[in-house]
């Protein structure tokens, strides 16, 4: 069937588009380095014959055994191990909320205190511990050792309890793809006997003692979260829960699946909270909340039957259930577990260890997902087999092998050196507006709850896995000043409501805010404050679940301004830099990336934008990621089938628009046979580990009034023509001139003088032709009656450009692309291009090219009413500082200069003479005039007279406490 994806903050199901994953497949070249995922969209994860039939043969084991299972007695407890009191081992970060405060909104549930936690029982056993159904467990975060199994105790499931079996090109574990940097990073957990581990009482995951004293405390002070909360549990008692086969969607009180489960999740997992959260204070109340979530969880693990089938197959859209129902057998298993009677625990975990036997199978209905570790689906599974491993550790004969597996292969071979490597700084590559939110839980909640089921910290082991905390600074730096829209690139699905995709996700933000506050992240305080500026300019759109709001979000805790957070970032990983003039919601502001392809290939979410920059004002763009821009609406789903076309179409010499990736603000070249083209051309998936890409952000330095940025080998991540490179190469530099102006500079080498090349840049209305000086071209944006800014040509010299409507089907047309052409068809070019985010077309600075006297040179000089600059750079090979002296000409005003390219921490003296209207600049190797900067830049103003000074330090503005009303607007016309 057509998946349609969901969107994660508003639960609604997107449109379809006319290419929906899983429809009829149409014929793709194998273009070597092009996305699998192309393949996929047209129905990825067929099984083999063999692959169905065995399948087919566990889950009918499955169902069996959970049938026969739940007649067998229960065994009887071992001897009652010695107990002694200690303090709590390795015990949560998280701080424990102040006692109780009677305040007038007290919540009627709670009659008496909040206990705090008692002291926490360790127990010695001679062999595992293992607690009748019957018997209450305690709630103190107790860790419980488990030193062997005993044969014949537990029911036995039909996993067996060994590792999975490597995958034919599984990335990290098992037959690695080929040797790389990533299996060189130090791993974070030494290989841990499954005999050894110690766990905590239940619930263990998530929801310790600390957690649930402060949970307690919040629902005794009545908060919004609580009663948001509440009403949600209350809203499904007295309701049926439909199995998996059953209505997806019905009316309150009744539950359904939802889409492939993602109703089910969010309503156990609120129901298990309110549980836990009144069981102490007020067991009748609790009561109902404990039964509902049983009800959710035991329809849920509802095995599939060859006949009659009520349960839901794992394989149901390649694996994609698994991120809902996966995860709720675990957290749902813990949470209630002591409401669950031996039969329906073996149903759980019986049913668990089905689907991750169907995951993990080699050839099987999600091999193409298992084989890489970043992938909304791999996250899912990531998450669902760390919850089931540790929850049902005690009573589920596969679980030590499972918890093995994961904490020895998935996490220290797999994903924390993958995420070491490609991910430190955050970010999510297969776009914010669908996949991030719930990819950003599934990969930071394991963490925490390895840490309070066993007291692991993975967060600051010695091979840290800070992906959890650095998610923190990319969702801050990487939405715009605005605060109502987040950089929009990767997939961007199309959607039905009055927010646009790309529209900033509140839910997104809490549930990172709470796992700062859970690691005790100093930048908790300050997160906290962008939280609530993004909650008021949004309006509060796409807010958690409200069992994770209520678990994320603490009203009372601290906040600092954000105007002392520093003005740019470079998430390393990602190759991904953002800066702004300042915290204001009318800063300029831009988003640059260079580095190889990081989302799993076979996935296809992530795009081909590498070194592509972004620039928006406030909230109007003038530099546009198009592909995130045109599904809109109006006809969002028609500009989103454009997209899909123009990035995995079937090539067609006579048409442009599929499957050569053009809509991206990066160079390109084509080879053409006449007015057709000849082969298919623009970026491909090319990653570190398989096509040793180097693609990467070899230089970033922020000045504070300037940011420098420089991507190289961005060659490296073109598809080859048969003649050879089509790109041969490639760096671009960008220096950001606070506040508002952007020199751009390329150096690019094509594969042949017969190649078609270009530079494309895009915007959101079409550009207007302005007046420039001779061998310039200019062009004027307005957006939607703003000004957005003006882009100028300056070299090479008597550029040529054209200008197009983008995806003129999808109307109104909501992105235009400039392409500019060198006048010659050399090999090699530069290209120097100016954009400026002034606040009218009359402040647009001047642009002149500098004259060089001395040395590999170019450069231009900006004059404009509100201060003059001029940026110098190298034309040597990018990365290789200029050797020897260097000297230019420029209009005699004073002005601000950068040059960029020198050796870096080096002395240079300065040296400007004045003739006439002329002043000369000679920069010369030593001398006491001024260092250069660490990355080889020189910053210092020259007066008219030649006066070398120090540019001074820009303040960091105060924010505005005014949000910007509105979202960005769908194209109108005007």
């Amino acid at each position: 069937m057509a998946r349609f994806d969901r969107d994660q903050s508003n639960h609604s199901q997107h449109s379809s588009v006319q290419l929906a994953r899983g429809s009829a497949p149409s014929t793709l070249p194998p273009t070597e380095g092009d996305s699998p995922g192309a393949v996929w969209r047209y129905g990825r994860g067929v099984r083999s014959a063999w692959g169905a039939l065995a399948l087919t043969l566990l889950l009918t084991t499955v169902s069996l055994l959970a049938h026969d299972s739940a007649q067998q007695p229960v065994t009887s407890a071992p001897p009652t191990p010695s107990v002694t009191t200690t303090p709590l081992i390795a015990a949560s970060p998280r701080q424990t909320a102040p006692g109780a405060v009677a305040t007038s909104g007290a919540n009627p549930d709670f009659d008496a205190a909040v206990p705090t936690a008692a002291p926490v029982a360790i127990i010695d056993a001679p062999g595992r511990q293992s607690t009748p159904p019957s018997t209450p467990t305690l709630e103190t975060g107790a860790f419980t050792a488990l030193r062997g199994r005993s044969a014949g105790s537990i029911p036995v499931a039909n996993t067996p309890a060994t590792p999975p079996a490597a995958h034919p090109n599984m990335l990290g574990g098992g037959a690695e793809i080929s040797p790389s940097a990533v299996s060189s990073i130090p791993i974070a957990v030494a290989a841990t006997s499954s005999a050894a581990v110690q766990l905590a009482a239940h619930p263990r995951l998530i929801l310790d003692a600390n957690t649930l004293t402060t949970l307690r405390q919040s629902a005794a002070n009545n908060s919004a979260q609580w009663q948001t909360l509440k009403a949600t549990c209350d809203s499904f008692i007295g309701g049926t829960v439909q199995y998996p086969t059953g209505t997806a969607y019905p009316d309150l009180p009744n539950a359904g699946q939802g889409y492939e489960g993602d109703a089910y999740l969010p309503a156990l997992l609120a129901e298990g909270m309110c549980y836990q959260v009144l069981k102490v204070s007020n067991p009748t109340a609790a009561a109902p909340y404990g039964a509902k979530a049983v009800d959710l969880l035991m329809k849920m693990s509802t095995p599939v039957t060859s006949s009659g089938n009520l349960g839901e197959d794992p394989c149901t859209d390649d694996g994609y259930v698994m991120r809902f129902y996966g995860v709720g057998f675990g957290l749902g298993y813990d949470w209630v577990y002591e409401l669950l009677t031996p039969a329906q625990r073996t149903q759980v975990y019986t049913t668990a260890n089905a689907w991750i036997t169907a995951w993990e199978a080699p050839n099987g209905c999600a091999d193409f997902e298992y084989a890489n570790p970043q992938s909304n689906y791999f996250a899912g599974y990531f998450h669902a087999k760390a919850a089931i491993a540790l929850a049902t550790y005690d009573e589920n004969p596969s679980a030590p092998a499972e918890w093995t597996d994961w904490l020895t292969n998935q996490f220290a071979k797999r994903v924390q050196p993958y995420y070491a490597q490609h991910l430190t700084g955050g970010g999510w590559p297969e776009g914010f507006a669908n996949y991030a939110p719930l990819g950003i839980v599934n990969m930071s909640l394991p963490a925490r709850e390895v840490m309070t089921a066993t007291g692991q910290d993975l967060v600051h082991a010695t091979a840290p896995y800070s992906y959890p905390l650095d998610s923190a600074n990319y969702a801050m730096h990487f939405t715009w000043p605005s605060l109502t829209y987040f950089d929009d690139r990767d997939t961007n699905h199309s959607n039905s409501t009055t927010q646009p995709p790309g529209t900033t996700q509140v839910g997104m933000f809490q549930q990172i805010l709470g796992e700062l506050t859970y690691w005790n992240s100093p930048q908790a305080s300050v997160f906290n404050q962008y939280l609530t500026s993004v909650n008021a300019a949004t309006s509060g759109y796409g807010t958690a679940d409200p069992w994770l709001a209520f678990l994320e979000v603490n009203p009372a805790a601290a906040v600092t301004p954000l105007n002392t957070l520093p003005l740019s970032y470079f998430a390393s990983g990602m190759g991904a830099v953002a800066a702004r003039s300042d915290w204001g919601t009318s800063a300029s502001w831009m988003s640059f990336r260079a580095g190889p392809y990081i989302n799993n290939p076979d996935q296809g979410e992530e795009y081909f934008d590498q070194g592509s920059l972004a620039l928006v004002h406030g909230g109007t763009p003038l530099l546009l990621n198009a592909t995130g821009w045109v599904v809109h609406n109006p006809n969002g789903t028609a500009g989103e089938n454009d997209v899909y076309n123009d990035n995995y179409g079937s090539f067609t010499p006579s048409n442009d628009g599929m499957g050569n990736r053009r809509p991206y603000n990066i160079f390109y070249v084509r080879h053409m046979n006449g007015t057709a083209l000849a082969e298919a051309y623009g970026q491909a998936a090319y990653t570190t580990e398989s096509n040793a890409v180097r693609t990467q952000v070899s230089a970033y330095e922020d000045g504070s009034d300037y940011v420098y940025t420089l991507a190289t080998h961005l060659e490296d991540m073109y598809r080859q023509f048969a003649a050879g490179p089509a790109v041969a190469g490639w760096a671009r530099e960008v220096v950001y001139l606070r506040p508002n102006r952007f020199v751009v500079y390329d150096r690019t080498t094509s594969g042949s003088t017969g190649y078609d090349q270009f530079l494309a840049w895009h915007f959101p209305a079409s550009p207007v032709a302005g007046t420039a000086a001779a061998g310039q071209n200019r062009f004027d944006v307005t957006y939607n009656g703003q000004y957005a800014g003006a882009m100028t040509t300056v070299l090479p010299v008597s550029a040529t450009t054209t200008t197009a409507a983008m995806y003129t089907d999808a109307t109104p047309v909501k992105a235009w692309e400039i392409q500019v052409r060198a006048p010659n068809t050399n090999v090699s070019q530069q290209w120097l291009n100016v954009f400026d985010m002034s606040a009218s077309a009359t402040a647009v600075a001047a642009t002149t090219p500098v004259t060089v006297t001395q040395g590999g040179i170019v450069g231009v000089q900006l004059t404009a009413s509100d201060g003059n600059s001029v940026v110098v750079s190298s034309t040597g090979p990018a990365g290789t500082p200029i050797s020897g002296n260097i000297g230019y000409s420029v209009a005699d005003v004073t002005a601000h200069h950068v040059i960029t390219g020198l050796a870096p921490n080096t002395g240079y003296t300065i040296v400007a003479t004045v003739s006439g209207s002329v002043q000369s600049v000679s920069i010369s190797v030593g001398g006491s005039s001024m260092n250069s900067s660490s990355e080889g830049v020189l910053d210092f103003n020259l007066s008219a007279s030649g006066v070398v000074s120090t540019p001074p330090i820009i303040v960091t503005l105060p924010i505005s406490i005014l949000p910007v009303p509105g979202y960005p607007q769908p194209y109108t016309g005007s």
